[in-house]
This record gives structure tokens, C-alpha cells and sequence, in this order.
């Protein structure tokens, strides 16, 4: 998906309206001031983006702070029933946590970013700040550079320039050509991984899931670097991704 966040023109103001609603989704629950704070837009027209989203019920106000309403949960829900493989992934991703005991995320591309869409929970994952919903950048961990591996070159090198190679960590991959290098063998082997490129302390493996020739996403699995080590994290746990997502790919060519 194309990267459309450039000048905003006459629609700025439609803009700044959701930037107070991330802002509230950032901070859960906020006065007008914090708001205020989080986006520097002035109180006076601060209030009338609050007073217009309380209106229509998107936001509630309780003893003076601001909460995101319910209703947002339906967007969300209906937003995610238009991915595919959304709901499709998710007996995988729940039996790849049963037989690693770790975490297991589906992720898919959008603008440029890694969205976090579906997750299951093995006996021994740990908790991490990924969300459903939440955003990250695709060069610094297993299941982005997995999906940035099988986009068109082209697209690759739009993203690097719109988003850059920020270092999230002393091991984050920050050099464009080395990048690339690293895709084009994640793309022989079938798989990516990340050791300590997104936190420190963590690994993961990630498999595309690539159905005649387009990346639909990417099913990471990730723990700690004491867990994830020698010939687990090296072949083990690569072959279990790798078959995990060959299973969706042919159900989805045969079904």
C-alpha cells in the first residue's frame, strides 16, 4: 500500500482530528491538558476536536478525561475482516505456540510499516510492547524484513526513503546496502531472522506467507535470546515457521 501522508492540505484539520485520537489511544486516559501536550494543538480548538468526537460518541469523558469509545472496537473488527488470511492464520498461529511454547505473531504491510494483526501465546512467551493493531518499522525485526524480502525492488527502496533505517538497537541494521544483501538471502533461504535488532535480548524467526508471487505477510516466532539459540534457533524453529506458512499457502491455492 502507497505511503499517502504527505501535505494535507484544505483536509489538515481532518488530520489534526486524528492525531488527538492516537494521541488518546497513546495515552489510554488523559485530561484536555495532556492532550493538549501530546499534540500541541492549543486548548481552545483542542476542545472542539474533543467536544465533536464525544458528540458523536467515538471518545468518553469521565471525571475530566478522555477515553476512546467502543465504537472504535467495530472499526477495528471490521477492518481486519478485509485482510486476507485474517482469521485464516489463526489455528496456525495457536498450534506453532502449542509446539514452540513461544510467541507467534501475524503481520502484513501497510504504508510502509509492520501492522501486528493476530497473536497466540505459547506456556513460556513472554510479554512484549507488540499489540494488535500496533505499528512498527519492517528493517529491524524478523517478520518485516520476511515481507520486505518479496516486494518489488522498487517498493523496497520507496519505503527505506519514506521511512528511513532508524537504529532500535546497537544490532539494528542501519545501512541500506547491507539491508538489501540480507534480503536477498532471506529470500533464498525461505526465512528471516532478528537477534536483538528490535529489543535487546530477543530473537525471532519469521516465514512469508507468498501466494503466487505476492507477500500476503509474514507468522514470526519469537522469545529470548537463552531460549532461542544453536540448532533450535538456527534450523528447528526455521523448518517449523517455514511448514507452518507452506500449509496456509497451499490451503489457500487448493481450497
Amino acid at each position: 500500500m502507497e505511503d499517502t501522508r504527505g501535505d494535507l492540505g484544505p483536509l489538515k484539520s481532518v488530520r489534526r482530528l486524528f492525531d488527538v485520537v492516537e494521541a488518546i489511544e497513546a495515552l489510554q486516559e488523559a485530561t484536555l491538558t495532556e492532550i493538549a501536550d501530546e499534540t500541541g494543538i492549543a486548548t481552545s480548538t483542542l476542545y472542539e476536536y474533543l467536544k465533536t468526537l464525544e458528540g458523536v460518541q467515538y471518545i468518553i469523558k469521565e471525571d475530566g478525561e478522555y477515553r476512546l469509545g467502543s465504537k472504535f472496537v467495530r472499526l477495528g473488527t471490521s477492518s481486519k475482516q478485509v485482510v486476507p488470511l485474517t482469521g485464516v492464520v489463526t489455528p496456525y498461529l495457536e498450534r506453532l505456540a502449542e509446539d514452540t511454547g513461544e510467541t507467534v505473531w501475524f503481520l502484513i504491510e501497510e504504508y510502509g510499516l509492520g501492522v501486528y494483526l493476530e497473536h497466540a501465546a505459547g506456556d513460556q512467551s513472554i510479554k512484549t510492547a507488540h499489540s494488535i493493531g500496533g505499528r512498527s518499522h519492517l528493517h529491524c525485526h524478523a517478520g518485516g524484513k520476511a515481507i520486505l524480502a518479496h516486494l518489488p525492488a522498487d517498493r523496497v527502496n520507496k519505503i527505506i526513503n519514506t521511512h528511513g533505517l532508524p537504529a532500535m538497537t546497537e544490532n539494528t541494521i542501519t545501512s541500506r546496502s547491507r539491508l538489501l544483501e540480507e534480503l536477498e538471502q532471506i529470500r533464498d533461504q525461505g526465512y528471516a531472522q532478528n537477534d536483538s535488532e528490535q529489543l535487546e535480548g530477543t530473537r525471532a524467526v519469521s516465514s512469508p506467507i507468498v501466494i503466487e508471487g505476492e507477500v500476503f505477510g509474514a507468522i514470526s516466532i519469537g522469545g529470548p535470546e537463552h531460549r532461542l539459540h544453536g540448532e533450535w534457533f538456527e534450523e528447528e524453529l526455521p523448518n517449523q515457521v517455514r511448514s507452518v506458512t507452506n500449509e496456509i499457502r497451499l490451503d489457500r491455492l487448493y481450497s
